[in-house]
């Protein structure tokens, strides 16, 4: 496997299909085909640019390695990603296709938060102070992220998230010129911990704290249904819902998976169960976002036109009022209901400002649709021992 497929398929698998693209040729002008990448992550505003450089004619002369590197990685590389920013400017429209398949408008105008990556796969030869070179600043491009591709597996192995990705390389860009400036050499396992605990600036040595890392995967992992989102919507209103939804759950960090899977497996469970309980909702601030899960109430039909009916009118209107008793812009909605030995899982989104509503304060009146809340801040990275 080549770096740009290890990559590929890397990002696929944690970005989602829906915002990666690994081909990226089009036609700034008639006859004129360029690539405008090795490879785009793009969600929403956010977008990550790669330059990928895998040495093939290895050595084991240093000098040479340098040399390719020095070349290759802080030359080439560098430049390009200088070039992919320029055809971002320069284009109001750039047509590519996902790796969902689905063709997509990218617009540079709107991309207001742009992490420049490159990654680069070297032999054991290549010198120590090559491979402890973490970044570069380029008088146009500014800061751009240079990283090994074990160092790169090892981010998105850890964090999982998209959310919490981009945090962590927006905590990389703000440290490393002040250690470099102290002249503190860090590994990024070092700057991984620091991140996880919140610390002002990495020390050399602490990625020792990484073995009391808790990966409590099965607690907050939504990509299973995430990535597939597709396959799991049964009705909604057009295709954006659908990249909408993902884009909300792409902009929330793993306190917010964890707590929206323990609401998803208690619904499930009932719903499996026949048992009738009130909805579950939490609301997230920082994306003014409401999440609300609800599991069907088994008295009620849930095939055929009538029960097909009956999900959306009941999906709409808890969602809706979860939405509106948090008093939040957006809401994200979940319907899980069987039918017979299957499962039906439900999706909507609501977005729009917060007004009053007759209508949904009747439903809201007796107080009894949703269970009590109280404000809490919940952690989103666990260690052993603490």
């Amino acid at each position: 496997m080549t770096l740009e497929e290890f990559t590929a398929q890397l990002n696929g698998a944690t970005f989602w299909k829906e915002f990666t693209y690994s081909e990226t040729w089009f036609y700034p002008r008639p006859k004129d085909k360029v690539e405008l990448a090795d490879g785009i992550v793009l969600i929403g505003p956010l977008a990550y640019v790669y330059q990928l450089k895998e040495r093939t004619d290895a050595t084991d002369d240093p000098e040479a390695e340098r040399r390719w590197f020095n070349n290759k990685v802080l030359g080439k590389a560098t430049k390009q990603i200088r070039d992919s920013l320029g055809y971002l400017a320069d284009n109001d429209s750039i047509t590519l296709k996902n790796a969902q398949g689905h063709t997509v408008d990218v617009k540079g105008p709107e991309l207001t938060d742009i992490h420049k990556v490159i990654i680069f796969s070297a032999t054991e030869a290549l010198p120590a102070d090559c491979w402890e070179t973490q970044f570069y600043i380029s008088g146009t491009a500014g800061f751009i992220h240079v990283l090994a591709a074990h160092d790169y597996l090892g981010i998105l192995d850890k964090l999982r998230v998209p959310n919490d990705i981009r945090l962590y390389f927006e905590y990389r860009q703000s440290v490393l010129p002040r250690l470099r400036e102290q002249g503190t050499k860090v590994e990024e396992p070092d700057i991984m911990v620091a991140f996880l605990t919140e610390r002002d600036l990495p020390a050399p040595g602490s990625k020792e704290r990484l073995r009391a890392f808790v990966q409590d995967l099965e607690a907050f992992d939504l990509s299973p249904i995430l990535g597939d989102l597709a396959a799991h919507i049964q009705k909604r209103d057009d295709d954006n819902d659908y990249y909408r939804i993902l884009i909300e759950f792409a902009r929330s960090s793993r306190s917010v998976w964890r707590e929206f899977k323990l609401r998803l497996v208690k619904s499930l469970d009932a719903a499996r169960a026949g048992e009738a309980i009130k909805p579950f909702r939490f609301t997230w601030p920082e994306n003014d976002c409401t999440y609300m899960v609800a599991a069907m109430d088994p008295d009620w039909p849930s095939s055929g036109p009538d029960g097909e009916r009956m999900r959306m009118g009941a999906l709409a209107m808890f969602t809706e009022a979860a939405k509106y008793d948090a008093k939040s812009t957006k809401g994200v909605g979940l319907l899980i209901s069987k039918d017979g030995r299957h499962v039906n899982l439900d999706w909507c989104l609501v977005e729009r400002a917060w007004e009053k509503d007759s209508r949904i304060e009747k439903v809201l009146a007796d107080g009894e649709l949703f269970r009590p809340t109280t404000e809490r801040k919940v952690d989103s990275f666990y260690f052993r021992g603490d």
